[in-house]
Protein backbone atom coordinates (compact mmCIF):
# COMPACT_ATOMS: atom_id res chain seq x y z
CA UNK A 1 0.00 0.00 0.00
CA UNK A 2 1.57 3.72 -0.88
CA UNK A 3 1.64 5.89 1.96
CA UNK A 4 -0.71 8.15 2.57
CA UNK A 5 -0.24 11.94 2.50
CA UNK A 6 -0.77 13.49 5.75
CA UNK A 7 -1.91 17.09 6.02
CA UNK A 8 -1.04 17.58 9.47
CA UNK A 9 0.37 16.11 12.61
CA UNK A 10 -3.51 14.92 13.49
CA UNK A 11 -5.70 11.70 12.39
CA UNK A 12 -9.52 12.59 12.12
CA UNK A 13 -11.31 9.34 11.67
CA UNK A 14 -15.23 9.40 11.38
CA UNK A 15 -17.26 7.77 13.90
CA UNK A 16 -19.61 5.46 13.74
CA UNK A 17 -23.28 6.75 14.84
CA UNK A 18 -23.18 7.40 18.43
CA UNK A 19 -19.46 6.27 19.04
CA UNK A 20 -17.96 8.13 21.46
CA UNK A 21 -14.72 7.38 21.52
CA UNK A 22 -12.10 10.21 21.53
CA UNK A 23 -10.37 8.43 19.14
CA UNK A 24 -12.82 7.94 16.88
CA UNK A 25 -13.54 11.58 16.40
CA UNK A 26 -10.67 13.95 17.33
CA UNK A 27 -7.12 14.01 17.20
CA UNK A 28 -6.75 17.89 18.16
CA UNK A 29 -3.35 20.17 18.97
CA UNK A 30 -2.64 23.06 20.54
CA UNK A 31 -1.84 25.07 24.14
CA UNK A 32 -3.13 22.83 27.05
CA UNK A 33 -4.81 24.72 29.80
CA UNK A 34 -5.83 24.22 33.29
CA UNK A 35 -9.39 24.60 34.88
CA UNK A 36 -9.55 28.26 35.91
CA UNK A 37 -12.22 28.86 37.93
CA UNK A 38 -12.25 26.67 41.86
CA UNK A 39 -15.69 25.80 43.11
CA UNK A 40 -16.82 26.38 46.53
CA UNK A 41 -20.46 26.13 47.89
CA UNK A 42 -22.67 29.22 46.41
CA UNK A 43 -19.90 30.35 44.00
CA UNK A 44 -16.58 29.93 41.65
CA UNK A 45 -13.33 32.14 42.15
CA UNK A 46 -10.90 32.86 39.82
CA UNK A 47 -12.63 34.11 36.66
CA UNK A 48 -11.02 36.49 34.56
CA UNK A 49 -10.47 39.61 35.04
CA UNK A 50 -12.49 42.37 32.66
CA UNK A 51 -16.79 42.95 32.92
CA UNK A 52 -17.34 39.50 31.23
CA UNK A 53 -20.78 39.83 32.62
CA UNK A 54 -21.54 43.32 30.68
CA UNK A 55 -24.47 43.40 28.12
CA UNK A 56 -23.63 42.22 24.68
CA UNK A 57 -23.75 45.63 23.20
CA UNK A 58 -23.41 47.55 26.40
CA UNK A 59 -19.15 47.89 26.03
CA UNK A 60 -17.91 50.04 23.31
CA UNK A 61 -14.34 50.30 21.25
CA UNK A 62 -12.00 52.99 21.08
CA UNK A 63 -9.16 53.80 19.41
CA UNK A 64 -5.90 53.67 21.40
CA UNK A 65 -2.62 55.65 20.82
CA UNK A 66 -0.77 55.06 17.45
CA UNK A 67 -4.20 54.05 15.99
CA UNK A 68 -4.62 50.41 17.34
CA UNK A 69 -8.70 49.56 18.41
CA UNK A 70 -8.68 49.31 22.21
CA UNK A 71 -11.46 46.94 23.29
CA UNK A 72 -13.12 47.85 26.81
CA UNK A 73 -14.20 44.92 27.47
CA UNK A 74 -13.08 41.61 28.31
CA UNK A 75 -12.29 38.66 25.80
CA UNK A 76 -11.58 35.33 26.72
CA UNK A 77 -8.73 33.65 25.00
CA UNK A 78 -5.59 34.01 24.39
CA UNK A 79 -4.37 37.97 24.62
CA UNK A 80 -3.73 40.20 23.52
CA UNK A 81 -7.62 41.23 21.74
CA UNK A 82 -7.00 44.82 21.62
CA UNK A 83 -4.94 46.51 18.98
CA UNK A 84 -5.98 45.87 15.69
CA UNK A 85 -7.10 47.61 12.77
CA UNK A 86 -10.66 46.48 11.38
CA UNK A 87 -11.20 45.53 7.49
CA UNK A 88 -9.31 43.25 5.09
CA UNK A 89 -10.18 39.66 4.71
CA UNK A 90 -8.01 36.83 5.46
CA UNK A 91 -7.53 32.92 2.67
CA UNK A 92 -6.93 30.41 4.89
CA UNK A 93 -6.21 26.53 3.04
CA UNK A 94 -7.32 23.03 3.90
CA UNK A 95 -6.27 19.73 3.00
CA UNK A 96 -9.64 18.20 3.56
CA UNK A 97 -13.21 19.11 4.00
CA UNK A 98 -15.39 20.25 6.69
CA UNK A 99 -17.36 17.32 8.04
CA UNK A 100 -20.14 19.94 8.86
CA UNK A 101 -19.77 23.11 10.80
CA UNK A 102 -23.01 22.15 12.77
CA UNK A 103 -21.40 22.51 16.35
CA UNK A 104 -22.42 19.31 17.37
CA UNK A 105 -21.63 17.03 14.65
CA UNK A 106 -18.53 18.30 13.55
CA UNK A 107 -15.32 16.69 13.75
CA UNK A 108 -12.75 17.42 12.04
CA UNK A 109 -9.71 19.97 11.49
CA UNK A 110 -11.32 22.48 9.19
CA UNK A 111 -14.77 21.76 10.92
CA UNK A 112 -13.22 22.35 14.22
CA UNK A 113 -11.65 25.54 12.98
CA UNK A 114 -15.16 27.18 11.77
CA UNK A 115 -17.31 26.20 14.56
CA UNK A 116 -14.78 27.34 17.70
CA UNK A 117 -13.50 30.57 15.95
CA UNK A 118 -15.89 31.46 13.51
CA UNK A 119 -19.47 30.98 13.21
CA UNK A 120 -19.52 29.93 17.28
CA UNK A 121 -17.39 30.91 20.01
CA UNK A 122 -17.21 29.19 23.36
CA UNK A 123 -20.70 28.55 24.79
CA UNK A 124 -21.83 29.36 28.56
CA UNK A 125 -18.31 29.03 29.06
CA UNK A 126 -15.00 29.81 26.82
CA UNK A 127 -11.66 28.78 28.00
CA UNK A 128 -9.22 31.77 28.56
CA UNK A 129 -5.83 33.48 27.80
CA UNK A 130 -3.12 30.44 26.21
CA UNK A 131 -3.14 28.11 29.35
CA UNK A 132 -6.31 28.77 31.00
CA UNK A 133 -9.17 26.92 31.72
CA UNK A 134 -13.12 27.87 31.44
CA UNK A 135 -14.37 31.44 32.19
CA UNK A 136 -17.63 33.22 31.82
CA UNK A 137 -19.13 34.08 28.21
CA UNK A 138 -22.30 33.70 27.16
CA UNK A 139 -23.15 33.33 31.15
CA UNK A 140 -22.82 36.46 33.13
CA UNK A 141 -20.41 35.36 35.54
CA UNK A 142 -19.07 31.80 36.79
CA UNK A 143 -21.82 29.29 38.22
CA UNK A 144 -23.26 29.26 41.42
CA UNK A 145 -23.02 26.34 42.66
CA UNK A 146 -24.68 24.43 45.24
CA UNK A 147 -23.13 23.16 48.78
CA UNK A 148 -23.10 19.10 47.31
CA UNK A 149 -22.05 20.46 44.37
CA UNK A 150 -24.51 18.71 42.31
CA UNK A 151 -26.41 22.17 40.79
CA UNK A 152 -25.07 24.64 38.74
CA UNK A 153 -26.87 27.77 38.11
CA UNK A 154 -26.05 30.30 35.27
CA UNK A 155 -27.01 33.81 34.98
CA UNK A 156 -27.18 34.43 31.20
CA UNK A 157 -25.39 37.89 29.68
CA UNK A 158 -28.45 39.71 27.97
CA UNK A 159 -28.31 41.07 24.44
CA UNK A 160 -26.10 38.32 22.97
CA UNK A 161 -27.14 37.73 19.65
CA UNK A 162 -27.87 34.86 17.19
CA UNK A 163 -26.37 35.37 13.53
CA UNK A 164 -30.70 36.19 12.79
CA UNK A 165 -30.92 39.11 15.49
CA UNK A 166 -32.67 36.93 18.01
CA UNK A 167 -31.31 37.38 21.25
CA UNK A 168 -30.16 33.86 23.10
CA UNK A 169 -32.06 32.71 26.10
CA UNK A 170 -31.78 29.98 28.24
CA UNK A 171 -34.40 27.68 26.30
CA UNK A 172 -31.96 27.47 23.36
CA UNK A 173 -29.64 25.37 25.38
CA UNK A 174 -31.78 23.10 26.73
CA UNK A 175 -33.39 22.81 22.95
CA UNK A 176 -29.55 22.39 21.52
CA UNK A 177 -28.25 20.02 24.38
CA UNK A 178 -31.79 17.66 23.91
CA UNK A 179 -30.97 17.80 20.04
CA UNK A 180 -27.38 16.99 20.36
CA UNK A 181 -28.16 13.62 22.78
CA UNK A 182 -30.75 12.88 20.64
CA UNK A 183 -30.07 9.36 18.41
CA UNK A 184 -31.04 10.92 15.42
CA UNK A 185 -28.36 13.21 15.24
CA UNK A 186 -25.43 10.74 16.14
CA UNK A 187 -23.27 13.23 17.54
CA UNK A 188 -19.77 12.09 18.49
CA UNK A 189 -20.23 13.94 22.16
CA UNK A 190 -23.23 12.73 23.71
CA UNK A 191 -20.35 11.28 26.58
CA UNK A 192 -19.62 14.61 27.74
CA UNK A 193 -23.38 15.47 29.19
CA UNK A 194 -23.67 12.11 30.28
CA UNK A 195 -23.12 13.93 34.20
CA UNK A 196 -26.38 15.66 33.82
CA UNK A 197 -29.42 13.74 35.05
CA UNK A 198 -31.87 12.47 32.32
CA UNK A 199 -28.72 12.51 29.86
CA UNK A 200 -28.41 8.81 29.32
CA UNK A 201 -32.29 8.42 28.93
CA UNK A 202 -32.09 10.89 26.16
CA UNK A 203 -28.73 8.99 24.07
CA UNK A 204 -30.63 5.68 24.89
CA UNK A 205 -34.11 6.73 23.19
CA UNK A 206 -36.34 6.60 25.67
CA UNK A 207 -37.49 10.53 26.25
CA UNK A 208 -36.54 13.62 24.33
CA UNK A 209 -36.48 15.81 27.57
CA UNK A 210 -33.28 16.33 29.48
CA UNK A 211 -34.42 16.45 32.75
CA UNK A 212 -31.70 17.93 34.51
CA UNK A 213 -31.59 21.50 33.07
CA UNK A 214 -34.39 23.55 33.35
CA UNK A 215 -34.67 28.13 32.37
CA UNK A 216 -36.67 29.39 35.42
CA UNK A 217 -36.79 32.76 33.02
CA UNK A 218 -35.19 33.81 30.00
CA UNK A 219 -31.82 34.72 31.56
CA UNK A 220 -31.41 31.69 34.34
CA UNK A 221 -30.13 28.23 33.57
CA UNK A 222 -29.91 25.65 36.19
CA UNK A 223 -28.25 21.95 35.84
CA UNK A 224 -28.53 19.04 37.78
CA UNK A 225 -25.74 16.76 37.58
CA UNK A 226 -26.00 12.70 39.11
CA UNK A 227 -22.92 13.45 41.05
CA UNK A 228 -20.29 16.32 41.11
CA UNK A 229 -18.33 16.58 37.89
CA UNK A 230 -15.38 19.61 37.39
CA UNK A 231 -15.42 18.45 33.77
CA UNK A 232 -18.66 19.49 32.85
CA UNK A 233 -17.51 23.60 32.91
CA UNK A 234 -15.13 22.20 30.37
CA UNK A 235 -17.68 20.59 28.31
CA UNK A 236 -19.36 23.91 28.89
CA UNK A 237 -16.82 25.79 27.10
CA UNK A 238 -16.57 23.82 23.98
CA UNK A 239 -18.80 24.03 20.36
CA UNK A 240 -20.76 21.01 21.04
CA UNK A 241 -23.01 22.83 24.10
CA UNK A 242 -23.42 25.74 22.17
CA UNK A 243 -27.19 27.41 21.61
CA UNK A 244 -28.36 26.96 18.08
CA UNK A 245 -31.62 28.71 17.03
CA UNK A 246 -34.79 25.93 17.02
CA UNK A 247 -36.44 28.06 14.37
CA UNK A 248 -33.24 27.92 11.71
CA UNK A 249 -32.58 24.16 12.11
CA UNK A 250 -36.43 23.38 11.84
CA UNK A 251 -35.94 25.91 8.36
CA UNK A 252 -33.27 24.44 7.18
CA UNK A 253 -32.85 20.48 8.38
CA UNK A 254 -29.85 18.96 9.85
CA UNK A 255 -28.28 18.79 6.49
CA UNK A 256 -28.53 22.35 5.20
CA UNK A 257 -27.74 23.46 8.76
CA UNK A 258 -24.08 21.67 8.92
CA UNK A 259 -23.66 24.18 5.96
CA UNK A 260 -25.04 27.64 6.71
CA UNK A 261 -25.27 27.04 10.30
CA UNK A 262 -27.02 30.15 12.16
CA UNK A 263 -24.30 30.67 15.09
CA UNK A 264 -23.48 33.79 17.51
CA UNK A 265 -19.54 33.81 16.62
CA UNK A 266 -17.67 36.55 15.05
CA UNK A 267 -18.29 35.96 11.52
CA UNK A 268 -21.41 34.23 9.56
CA UNK A 269 -21.33 31.66 6.76
CA UNK A 270 -22.72 33.85 3.55
CA UNK A 271 -21.54 30.97 0.93
CA UNK A 272 -20.84 27.56 0.91
CA UNK A 273 -20.02 25.56 -2.11
CA UNK A 274 -18.99 21.75 -1.45
CA UNK A 275 -18.22 21.36 -4.91
CA UNK A 276 -15.86 24.30 -5.42
CA UNK A 277 -14.59 23.30 -2.14
CA UNK A 278 -15.21 26.67 -0.67
CA UNK A 279 -16.73 28.51 2.05
CA UNK A 280 -17.49 32.22 2.96
CA UNK A 281 -17.77 34.26 5.93
CA UNK A 282 -18.28 37.82 6.69
CA UNK A 283 -18.08 40.22 9.87
CA UNK A 284 -21.19 39.88 12.50
CA UNK A 285 -21.69 43.14 13.42
CA UNK A 286 -23.73 42.35 16.61
CA UNK A 287 -20.57 40.05 17.79
CA UNK A 288 -21.06 39.72 21.51
CA UNK A 289 -17.58 41.44 21.96
CA UNK A 290 -17.98 45.03 20.83
CA UNK A 291 -15.32 46.07 18.35
CA UNK A 292 -14.39 42.98 17.42
CA UNK A 293 -13.45 41.52 14.67
CA UNK A 294 -11.14 43.09 13.29
CA UNK A 295 -11.25 41.22 9.70
CA UNK A 296 -14.22 41.84 7.30
CA UNK A 297 -14.41 38.69 6.28
CA UNK A 298 -12.32 35.41 5.38
CA UNK A 299 -13.01 32.24 3.00
CA UNK A 300 -11.63 28.54 3.10
CA UNK A 301 -10.45 26.27 0.51
CA UNK A 302 -9.86 22.56 0.81
CA UNK A 303 -8.98 20.26 -1.09
CA UNK A 304 -5.37 21.25 -1.58
CA UNK A 305 -2.24 18.88 -1.20
CA UNK A 306 0.17 20.24 1.53
CA UNK A 307 2.93 21.08 -0.68
CA UNK A 308 0.87 23.07 -2.78
CA UNK A 309 -0.42 25.04 0.73
CA UNK A 310 3.22 25.86 1.47
CA UNK A 311 3.92 26.83 -2.11
CA UNK A 312 0.93 28.81 -1.74
CA UNK A 313 1.58 30.54 1.73
CA UNK A 314 5.58 31.86 0.01
CA UNK A 315 3.57 33.53 -2.75
CA UNK A 316 1.21 35.46 -0.49
CA UNK A 317 -1.88 33.59 -2.09
CA UNK A 318 -3.32 32.35 1.09
CA UNK A 319 -2.44 33.81 4.88
CA UNK A 320 -2.81 31.03 6.62
CA UNK A 321 -2.32 27.13 6.13
CA UNK A 322 -5.07 26.05 8.38
CA UNK A 323 -4.06 22.54 9.52
CA UNK A 324 -0.25 23.88 10.35
CA UNK A 325 2.86 22.14 9.24
CA UNK A 326 2.93 18.69 8.93
CA UNK A 327 6.06 16.61 10.34
CA UNK A 328 7.20 15.52 7.12
CA UNK A 329 8.07 19.31 6.13
CA UNK A 330 8.85 20.86 9.92
CA UNK A 331 12.48 20.54 9.34
CA UNK A 332 12.95 21.13 5.97
CA UNK A 333 10.72 24.66 7.01
CA UNK A 334 12.18 25.49 10.00
CA UNK A 335 15.83 25.10 8.50
CA UNK A 336 14.93 27.51 5.81
CA UNK A 337 14.90 31.49 6.51
CA UNK A 338 11.95 32.32 4.23
CA UNK A 339 10.09 29.84 5.51
CA UNK A 340 10.81 29.98 9.12
CA UNK A 341 9.98 33.32 8.98
CA UNK A 342 6.44 31.69 7.81
CA UNK A 343 5.83 29.71 11.24
CA UNK A 344 4.92 30.44 14.55
CA UNK A 345 4.77 27.64 17.45
CA UNK A 346 2.42 26.84 20.35
CA UNK A 347 2.66 24.81 22.94
CA UNK A 348 0.01 22.01 22.28
CA UNK A 349 -1.38 19.59 25.10
CA UNK A 350 -0.99 16.09 22.97
CA UNK A 351 0.78 12.69 23.37
CA UNK A 352 2.60 10.66 20.82
CA UNK A 353 3.17 6.66 21.92
CA UNK A 354 3.02 2.96 21.33
CA UNK A 355 0.10 1.18 22.94
CA UNK A 356 0.92 -1.82 24.58
CA UNK A 357 -1.90 -4.60 24.52
CA UNK A 358 -1.36 -6.14 28.14
CA UNK A 359 -3.91 -9.11 27.82
CA UNK A 360 -0.60 -11.31 25.94
CA UNK A 361 2.79 -12.40 27.51
CA UNK A 362 5.18 -10.78 26.82
CA UNK A 363 3.48 -7.48 27.53
CA UNK A 364 1.18 -8.70 30.15
CA UNK A 365 4.66 -8.04 32.44
CA UNK A 366 5.71 -5.14 34.28
CA UNK A 367 8.94 -5.75 33.36
CA UNK A 368 9.05 -6.09 29.79
CA UNK A 369 6.84 -2.75 29.66
CA UNK A 370 9.21 -0.81 31.11
CA UNK A 371 11.89 -2.20 29.39
CA UNK A 372 11.03 -1.13 26.54
CA UNK A 373 10.09 2.10 27.83
CA UNK A 374 14.04 2.13 28.39
CA UNK A 375 15.03 1.10 25.29
CA UNK A 376 13.74 3.60 22.85
CA UNK A 377 16.13 7.15 22.02
CA UNK A 378 13.45 9.81 21.98
CA UNK A 379 15.61 11.98 20.92
CA UNK A 380 16.46 10.36 17.70
CA UNK A 381 13.33 9.92 17.09
CA UNK A 382 12.93 13.85 18.02
CA UNK A 383 15.05 14.22 14.75
CA UNK A 384 11.72 13.11 12.05
CA UNK A 385 9.17 15.07 14.12
CA UNK A 386 11.18 18.35 14.92
CA UNK A 387 9.03 21.05 15.26
CA UNK A 388 5.93 19.43 15.71
CA UNK A 389 6.63 16.99 18.91
CA UNK A 390 9.38 17.05 21.58
CA UNK A 391 10.52 13.66 23.23
CA UNK A 392 8.63 13.22 26.51
CA UNK A 393 8.63 10.16 28.67
CA UNK A 394 5.76 10.09 30.73
CA UNK A 395 2.14 9.75 30.91
CA UNK A 396 0.30 13.24 30.23
CA UNK A 397 1.44 15.74 27.97
CA UNK A 398 4.72 17.78 29.09
CA UNK A 399 2.83 21.26 29.56
CA UNK A 400 -0.79 21.02 30.96
CA UNK A 401 -1.41 24.86 32.29
CA UNK A 402 -0.28 24.50 35.83
CA UNK A 403 -0.29 20.82 36.42
CA UNK A 404 3.37 19.72 37.43
CA UNK A 405 4.53 16.68 36.64
CA UNK A 406 5.99 14.60 39.50
CA UNK A 407 6.69 11.50 36.82
CA UNK A 408 10.13 11.16 36.44
CA UNK A 409 10.48 10.52 32.56
CA UNK A 410 11.42 7.13 30.83
CA UNK A 411 15.13 8.08 29.46
CA UNK A 412 17.04 6.31 27.47
CA UNK A 413 19.49 3.05 29.15
CA UNK A 414 19.31 0.17 27.09
CA UNK A 415 21.32 -1.71 29.84
CA UNK A 416 18.69 -1.06 32.18
CA UNK A 417 16.00 -2.50 29.73
CA UNK A 418 18.03 -5.87 29.36
CA UNK A 419 18.11 -6.18 32.92
CA UNK A 420 14.25 -5.79 33.10
CA UNK A 421 13.99 -8.44 29.97
CA UNK A 422 16.18 -10.71 32.36
CA UNK A 423 14.54 -10.45 35.03
CA UNK A 424 11.00 -10.70 33.54
CA UNK A 425 12.02 -14.13 31.97
CA UNK A 426 13.01 -13.08 28.48
CA UNK A 427 17.15 -12.75 28.37
CA UNK A 428 17.20 -13.16 24.57
CA UNK A 429 14.75 -11.08 23.67
CA UNK A 430 11.35 -11.68 21.64
CA UNK A 431 9.82 -11.17 18.76
CA UNK A 432 6.12 -8.75 17.95
CA UNK A 433 4.62 -6.81 15.40
CA UNK A 434 3.81 -2.74 15.45
CA UNK A 435 1.09 -1.86 13.50
CA UNK A 436 1.19 1.35 12.37
CA UNK A 437 -0.53 4.10 10.23
CA UNK A 438 0.59 4.86 7.13
CA UNK A 439 0.26 8.28 8.18
CA UNK A 440 3.22 10.80 8.65
CA UNK A 441 4.95 10.91 10.91
CA UNK A 442 4.12 6.81 11.68
CA UNK A 443 5.96 4.68 9.52
CA UNK A 444 9.59 6.73 10.12
CA UNK A 445 9.40 6.82 14.10
CA UNK A 446 8.34 2.70 13.25
CA UNK A 447 11.50 2.00 11.51
CA UNK A 448 13.55 3.51 14.39
CA UNK A 449 11.86 1.92 17.32
CA UNK A 450 12.54 -0.74 15.22
CA UNK A 451 15.72 -0.64 14.95
CA UNK A 452 16.49 0.60 18.92
CA UNK A 453 14.41 -2.52 20.15
CA UNK A 454 16.62 -4.76 18.26
CA UNK A 455 19.42 -3.73 20.14
CA UNK A 456 17.65 -5.15 23.18
CA UNK A 457 16.88 -8.31 21.76
CA UNK A 458 13.07 -7.14 20.61
CA UNK A 459 12.71 -8.48 16.96
CA UNK A 460 10.03 -6.25 15.34
CA UNK A 461 8.04 -6.55 12.24
CA UNK A 462 6.07 -4.09 10.95
CA UNK A 463 2.03 -3.65 9.73
CA UNK A 464 1.53 -0.51 8.15
CA UNK A 465 -2.58 -0.05 7.36
CA UNK A 466 -4.41 2.92 6.68
CA UNK A 467 -5.58 5.42 9.48
CA UNK A 468 -9.41 4.52 9.11
CA UNK A 469 -7.70 0.18 9.49
CA UNK A 470 -5.80 0.85 12.06
CA UNK A 471 -8.99 2.40 13.92
CA UNK A 472 -11.15 -0.80 13.41
CA UNK A 473 -8.18 -2.76 14.44
CA UNK A 474 -8.26 -0.50 18.01
CA UNK A 475 -11.90 -0.58 18.57
CA UNK A 476 -12.29 -4.50 18.02
CA UNK A 477 -9.17 -4.83 20.32
CA UNK A 478 -11.04 -3.29 22.85
CA UNK A 479 -13.76 -6.03 22.13
CA UNK A 480 -11.86 -8.59 22.61
CA UNK A 481 -11.71 -9.26 18.32
CA UNK A 482 -8.35 -8.21 17.13
CA UNK A 483 -4.68 -9.54 18.03
CA UNK A 484 -2.67 -6.68 18.10
CA UNK A 485 0.50 -6.38 20.19
CA UNK A 486 1.71 -2.97 19.86
CA UNK A 487 0.24 -0.03 17.84
CA UNK A 488 1.62 3.82 17.45
CA UNK A 489 -1.18 6.09 18.00
CA UNK A 490 -1.72 9.92 19.26
CA UNK A 491 -3.87 11.88 21.45
CA UNK A 492 -4.62 16.11 21.47
CA UNK A 493 -6.71 16.79 24.12
CA UNK A 494 -9.80 18.70 24.34
CA UNK A 495 -9.76 19.46 27.77
CA UNK A 496 -7.19 21.49 29.25
CA UNK A 497 -6.63 19.09 32.67
CA UNK A 498 -5.40 15.55 32.78
CA UNK A 499 -8.56 14.16 33.34
CA UNK A 500 -9.22 14.06 29.17
CA UNK A 501 -6.55 11.65 29.25
CA UNK A 502 -7.49 9.59 32.60
CA UNK A 503 -10.99 9.25 31.96
CA UNK A 504 -11.00 7.99 28.48
CA UNK A 505 -8.07 6.34 28.48
CA UNK A 506 -6.90 4.96 31.88
CA UNK A 507 -9.99 4.22 33.86
CA UNK A 508 -11.14 0.59 33.75
CA UNK A 509 -13.21 0.09 30.22
CA UNK A 510 -12.86 3.44 29.29
CA UNK A 511 -14.11 4.63 25.97
CA UNK A 512 -10.53 4.53 24.69
CA UNK A 513 -8.70 1.82 26.69
CA UNK A 514 -8.36 -0.02 23.77
CA UNK A 515 -5.68 -2.60 25.64
CA UNK A 516 -7.86 -3.01 28.53
CA UNK A 517 -5.12 -1.44 31.21
CA UNK A 518 -6.73 -1.82 34.41
CA UNK A 519 -5.54 -0.45 38.00
CA UNK A 520 -7.91 -0.30 40.86
CA UNK A 521 -5.98 2.80 42.54
CA UNK A 522 -6.12 4.76 39.62
CA UNK A 523 -10.05 4.41 39.13
CA UNK A 524 -10.32 5.21 42.68
CA UNK A 525 -8.24 8.41 41.90
CA UNK A 526 -9.81 8.96 39.19
CA UNK A 527 -13.37 9.36 40.57
CA UNK A 528 -12.15 11.47 43.40
CA UNK A 529 -10.52 14.30 41.46
CA UNK A 530 -13.66 14.29 39.04
CA UNK A 531 -15.70 15.20 41.74
CA UNK A 532 -12.99 17.71 43.30
CA UNK A 533 -13.37 21.18 42.22
CA UNK A 534 -10.77 22.95 43.81
CA UNK A 535 -7.84 22.50 41.09
CA UNK A 536 -4.95 22.64 43.44
CA UNK A 537 -6.11 19.84 45.45
CA UNK A 538 -7.27 18.04 42.18
CA UNK A 539 -4.03 18.11 40.93
CA UNK A 540 -2.19 16.66 43.49
CA UNK A 541 -4.86 13.22 42.92
CA UNK A 542 -3.38 13.90 39.03
CA UNK A 543 0.05 13.68 40.48
CA UNK A 544 -0.66 10.47 42.29
CA UNK A 545 -2.34 8.83 39.27
CA UNK A 546 0.67 10.03 37.11
CA UNK A 547 3.37 8.13 38.94
CA UNK A 548 0.72 5.22 39.29
CA UNK A 549 0.58 4.78 35.08
CA UNK A 550 3.77 5.80 34.39
CA UNK A 551 5.39 2.71 36.69
CA UNK A 552 2.51 0.29 35.22
CA UNK A 553 3.43 1.71 31.84
CA UNK A 554 0.56 0.71 29.60
CA UNK A 555 2.12 2.17 26.35
CA UNK A 556 5.85 3.07 25.53
CA UNK A 557 5.96 7.27 26.05
CA UNK A 558 7.30 8.73 23.33
CA UNK A 559 6.87 12.56 22.71
CA UNK A 560 5.02 15.38 23.55
CA UNK A 561 3.26 17.82 20.63
CA UNK A 562 3.72 21.48 19.72
CA UNK A 563 1.98 23.23 17.11
CA UNK A 564 3.82 24.74 14.42
CA UNK A 565 1.62 27.36 11.68
CA UNK A 566 1.98 28.64 9.10
CA UNK A 567 1.28 32.10 8.92
CA UNK A 568 1.21 34.91 6.15
CA UNK A 569 3.12 38.06 6.37
CA UNK A 570 0.85 40.17 6.27
CA UNK A 571 -1.51 38.52 9.78
CA UNK A 572 -1.13 40.26 12.77
CA UNK A 573 -1.72 38.89 16.30
CA UNK A 574 -2.04 35.39 15.11
CA UNK A 575 -3.32 33.71 18.24
CA UNK A 576 -4.03 29.64 18.95
CA UNK A 577 -5.31 27.26 21.34
CA UNK A 578 -5.63 23.79 20.77
CA UNK A 579 -8.84 23.25 22.40
CA UNK A 580 -10.08 25.77 20.41
CA UNK A 581 -8.04 26.53 17.53
CA UNK A 582 -7.43 29.98 15.69
CA UNK A 583 -8.80 33.22 17.39
CA UNK A 584 -9.90 35.06 14.06
CA UNK A 585 -11.83 37.71 16.40
CA UNK A 586 -8.48 39.15 17.03
CA UNK A 587 -6.96 38.48 13.98
CA UNK A 588 -5.84 41.52 11.95
CA UNK A 589 -4.14 42.42 8.61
Amino acid sequence: MSPEPRADPRRWIVPAPLNTDRRGFLRLTGAAGLLGVVGTAGGLAGCSTGNAAAGANGATSTTAPGGGVHIREYVPGPQPASGGRHGGTVNVVWSDPPNSLDPAVGYNLTAWDAITGVVFFGSLMAYDKQLGGPVANIAAAPPVISADSKTLTFTLRRGVKFHNGREIVASDFIYSWERMLAPALASWATSYLTSIEGANAVINGKTKTLDGVEAPDDHTLVVHLTAPDFTILNAFALPFTAPVPKEEVERLGNTAFGERPVGFGPFRVTAYDGAAQTASFERFDDYMYPGLPYLDGLSYRWGVDPSVQLLQLQSGSVDLIGSGIPSSQAAHVLATPSLHALTQQRPSPGNLWLTIYLDQPPFSNQKVRQALNWAVNRAEIGRVTYGTYVPWGAPFPAQIGDFTPTFKPYGYDPAKAKQLLAEAGYPHGFSATLTISSGDPFPEIAQIVQSQLAGIGVKLSLNQVSSNALSSLEAAAAKGGSHLQLDADDWYEVQPTPADEVDALYTTGASSNYNSYSNSEVDRLAAQARETFDETARNKLYAQIQQIIGDDAPFVFLESAQWLAGVGKRLHNYQYRGETYTYYDRLWV
